[in-house]
This record gives C-alpha cells, structure tokens and sequence, in this order.
C-alpha cells in the first residue's frame, strides 16, 4: 500500500504542480511581484492552523483504523465521530467570530505590515478564508477517517480538487478583475469542496467509509423461557448496561479533549514550524523576501505531499502491528528518497520559477539550498511520525515539535538581522528538524521497538473498552477492547484510562475493501 500510494502521489504530482505554478503565475501577472507574497500568505494560512482541530482527529483515524465491524466498535467509533464533530463545530463558531472580528478592526494588516493599498482587502479575504476553514472543521473528520480505512489512495486522487480548483478560480477572478486580494480566496472555497467529497466517501459510501467494516458473524443470544414469554422482551444483561455505561464515560467530551491534549500540542508545534517562515517574513522582512519565499514554497509543498501522503499508509500499520522490520525499512526508504528530492528541487527550482513568473521572481541560492535541507530532514522524520501514534508517543512529538518551534523562530530572526533574507527560514528549519526531531526521534522509536512489550505496560483489553474510539490521544489525533468483544468489568477512571493504547495481541488486523 505505501509503494501504490506513493505511485499515486507521483501520477497525479505532474497535475498538481502543474496547476500549483500556473496558478501562481496567474496570480504574478494578476497582482504583480510584491503582492505576490501576501496574497499565497493569505490563502495558505489555513495550512498554519490544522491543529485547531484540539488534536482530537487523530482519536478518529486511529479508532477506525482498529474498529473489527462488531457492535461495540460501531456504536465507540459512532459515538467518538459524533462528539468530536460537535466540539469542532462549537471551536469553528467560536473561531469564525474571532476572524470577523480581527478583520473588522484591521488587525491582519497591522500584523503583517501589509502595503496599504492592500491593507482594506486583506483584512476582510483574511477574515473570510480563516471563516471557510473554522466552519469545514468538522468535515475535516472525514479525512481522518479515510486514513484510518488505509484509503490514503483515495486522498491523494482526492488531491487534485483544491489544486485544479485554486487554478479555475484564480483565473476566473483574474479575468473579472476583482481587487487581487481576493485571488485569495481560491484554495480555501476548492478545499471546501475536497472535504465535501471527503465526506460522503467516510461517511456515505457503502464500502470506502466506515459503513465499509464488515460486521463479523452473529452470536446466538441465549434466554431463559420467562425471559422470551415476558411481554417486555428479555432484560438487557448486566454486561451489556456496563459496557454501554462504559462507552458512554469513554467518549465523553471531557476524555476527548484531554486525550486530544498531546496531540494538540504536537500538531500545533510542527505546524507552526513548518509556516514560520511566511509569517516572520511578513512582519519583519520586505515584500520582496516575502515573495521570493512563497514562490520557492510553492515548489516545495508538492514534493514535500509525495513523502507525506505516502507515508501515512504507516499509521494504521504501526497501529496493529509496530514492526521493527517495517520501521527500518520505512526510515531507509523515504530517507533515501527524501535526499534525491531535495537534490532534484535545489537543482530545478529556480529555473522552473523563473520559467512560472516570467524571470520576474527567481528565489536566491540561499533560499533553495535551505528549503531542499530541510526537504531531505523532514522526510527522514516521516516514520517516527506516524509511529507514534499511542499517547505516549504524543507526548514524545510535542515534545519534539516544541523544541523544534523554540530553536526556529529565533533561528529565523537572527539569519533576517543578519542578512540571509528569505533564506533564514529554510536554514533554521532545516538545522532544527534534525536536531530536535530526527535525532531523537530515531533514538527513541529504536528504544522502543527493542523493549518487548509486557502485560503492565499497556492497558488490560478487559478493563479499558474505549480502544473502541481508536486513539484518544492521537495526532491531533492518533483501545480498550479492538475486538469489540470483551467488555469492562467496571468504567475507566481518569488515571487509567487510556484511550490511545491497546495490547499488540488484542488488536485486530486492518480489513480492507477494495
């Protein structure tokens, strides 16, 4: 699956590029090289904020990854969707009015020094994009959920609608003429229509989505004859009302938040290092520098979704089965291809920017150099990410991600007064990833992969019945019983429940439907 995923990827990568540099072409000609920068800032600054999701739709890949079709991993995983869509939609309202409010009082354009022709437009684009995104949160489950089906395929297919989209739309306002901060707006409202089609595979679709987990084969019920004569049908047994009781305590919004917590803070940390470099160029760079980042970016995030997408056909492996034979070759694997990418962009990228924009803008030496280092590392961190995936190892990327976020931000600053420019963000992150992610991060999944795992160290299968809900601490996102057969003698406490942990013989295998 991680080799047809990546194939995928590949095949479709030639039309997303395609796409993502005529679309950034159109968007120079349309409002020139300064204005460039603010408007993919604008567009793009959804990317910065995946974790606004309370790192809770991990909790939803890694329960479907693990759901076995029985009763009680369908009503968890119902119950999980259920209630992480409502906190979503109420962080999404609340998110919304915030943007309004940002835009009514001008501060975006305060924020990120805006040239004051702009300054009026961007602060109400501004407003609105951030508005689509907070609003789609809850749709935004429906990916998790493809992850966890393994139909990370599907979502690279899927890919195609924001990029061939963005482009239609930015043509198409091109050529009406409307203010060019509005060229903005393209992604945002073609993202809206990929999480529409997201959601009727998840949720509709009888065999991609969670209607696709094959039910296993019915138990005979065994009643006594007055239970069968009674005219109020046989008494629900008491293992059944402490299983339901169970899940209702299990998949509560209050267990929900507070497993999200380590992946909130894993997801928000990287992100944010990821999008650092557009927002302190913003604010402390010129629109020039702004603008020669966005273009080598722009390169930069199809690449970089090649070794992403295919790598999160792992997770719902390392969530059955953590192979220590899978990890090597999954480390080997994109940290070899990670290096030949980065080697082909800083080769390729700027005579393709300057073939995209006319020769008007063609990043600095500098600025490929440390976008192609910091391709190459973060594709080597690419398996310990989606290896782990328990709370545990959320814990252990939060960590990670925030000293990462600590060391590039000042990182950033000091290469911009020191003159790198554009530069300054692709080096510090670069020199970041394998400092505070990769090194440690190989050290600790080898540690880990060498400890065999014992009854006291993960949660008993009998006595934790919300592995129903996949991984309650996971990625933002990513247990008790994954066969959905074994009930819980009594309900979880807060200090022993753990919704993102499950014994590696009690899982069960991924089914597939194809």
């Amino acid at each position: 699956m991680f080799v047809r995923t990546a194939g995928l990827r590949v095949a479709v990568l030639p039309i997303s590029a395609l796409c993502a540099l005529t679309t950034a072409g159109l968007t120079v000609h349309y409002a020139g090289v300064l204005a460039f920068g603010f408007i993919t800032l604008v567009a793009q600054l959804q990317l910065a904020l995946p974790f606004a999701d309370l790192g809770m739709g991990a909790a939803v890949a890694r329960a479907t990854a693990r759901a076995d079709g029985s009763t009680q991993a369908r009503q968890g995983l119902r119950a999980l969707i259920r209630r992480t869509a409502l906190v979503l939609l109420a962080v999404g309202l609340l998110g919304a009015a915030a943007a309004a409010l940002s835009g009514i009082y001008g501060f975006w354009s305060s924020v990120f020094d805006v040239p004051e022709t702009l300054a009026p437009e961007v602060d109400l684009v501004m407003s609105l994009v951030l508005g689509v995104f907070f609003l789609s949160l809850p749709l935004g489950l429906a990916e998790r959920v493809l992850v966890g089906r393994d139909r990370s395929d599907v979502l690279v297919l899927l890919g195609l609608l924001p990029s061939v989209g963005n482009l239609l739309a930015v043509f198409t306002l091109g050529q009406l003429g409307v203010p060019v901060a509005w060229l903005a707006l393209g992604l945002p409202l073609s993202t809206l229509s990929f999480l529409g089609v997201c959601g009727y595979l998840a949720f509709l679709h009888p065999r991609i989505g969670i209607r696709g987990i094959p039910a296993p084969a019915p138990q005979p019920e065994d009643h006594t004859a007055a239970e069968l004569l009674d005219p109020a049908g046989p008494a629900e047994p008491l293992e059944s009302r402490r299983r339901r009781r169970a899940l209702a305590e299990s998949t509560s919004i209050r267990v929900i938040l507070f497993g999200g917590l380590p992946v909130l803070l894993a997801t928000a940390g990287m992100v944010l290092s990821e999008q650092h470099g557009r927002l302190l160029l913003a604010a402390a760079a010129s629109p020039l520098e702004l603008s020669q980042y966005a273009i080598a970016l722009q390169l930069y995030m199809p690449i970089y979704s090649v070794f992403y997408m295919a790598a999160t056909v792992l997770w719902p492996r390392f969530a059955v089965d953590p192979s220590p034979e899978l990890w090597r070759r999954a480390n080997l694997m994109l940290t070899g291809l990670g290096v030949g990418a980065a080697v082909g962009y800083i080769v390729f990228a700027r005579p393709v920017a300057g073939l995209v924009t006319g020769g008007s803008l063609v990043p600095s030496w500098g600025v490929v150099l440390g976008l192609g280092a910091a391709l190459a590392a973060q594709a080597a961190h690419l398996t310990q990410v989606n290896l782990f995936t328990d709370r545990s190892g959320f814990w252990r990327q939060a960590a990670m991600s925030l000293c990462l976020l600590a060391f590039v931000v000042p990182g950033t600053l000091l290469g911009i007064r020191l003159g790198l420019g554009a530069a300054a963000p692709g080096l510090s992150m670069a020199v970041g990833v394998v400092i505070a992610q990769v090194i440690p991060g190989l050290l600790m999944a080898s540690r880990m992969l060498r400890e065999p795992e014992t009854p006291s160290s993960s949660p008993s299968p009998s006595g934790h019945c919300a592995a129903l809900s996949g991984h309650g601490a996971a990625d933002s996102g990513h247990g008790a019983d994954p066969s959905g057969h074994g009930a819980a003698a009594s309900a979880p406490d807060s200090d022993s429940f753990d919704l993102t942990s499950a014994p590696v013989s009690a899982q069960q295998p991924v089914t597939l439907e194809r």
